[in-house]
């Protein structure tokens, strides 16, 4: 067992060379997570995205609650909600995951109107 100078040199922490792929890159290594999206408190109160969209789900809303006059609303949303789909965003923001979800509950909720309150306004016209 030698206790000289040599073995206290082996015991101590000693960087890692460099690699030769680090020198092309200027020595930085990539990330290994993208940066974080920035968020902002005011996405979750104003609504972001399509307009048709937002129009589709309140408009369609409406409709669906007033019986009969709901057709004046639930009919343009339908419309709407067609077009907001149709534009469908694919991404991953909140503001744009939100604006499909509020395409998709439009475009149910004023298909919902339109044939409930038909149906009964057809039915009120034929009898």
């Amino acid at each position: 067992m030698n206790d000289g100078p040599e073995d206290d040199d082996e015991d101590r922490y000693r960087p890692r060379e460099r690699r030769r792929d680090d020198d092309r890159r200027g020595g930085r290594r990539p990330r290994r997570r993208p940066p974080a999206d920035e968020f902002e408190a005011t996405e979750l109160i104003i609504p972001g995205g399509s307009a048709y969209a937002i129009i589709s789900l309140y408009a369609g809303l409406i409709g669906l609650c007033l019986p009969i006059v709901g057709l004046v609303f639930a009919v343009p949303a339908l419309v709407c909600g067609v077009v907001a789909v149709r534009r469908w965003k694919k991404t991953d923001t909140y503001g744009g995951v939100t604006s499909n979800l509020r395409a998709l509950f439009g475009l149910i909720l004023s298909s919902l109107a339109v044939l409930l309150w038909g149906t009964i306004a057809i039915i009120l016209a034929f009898k």
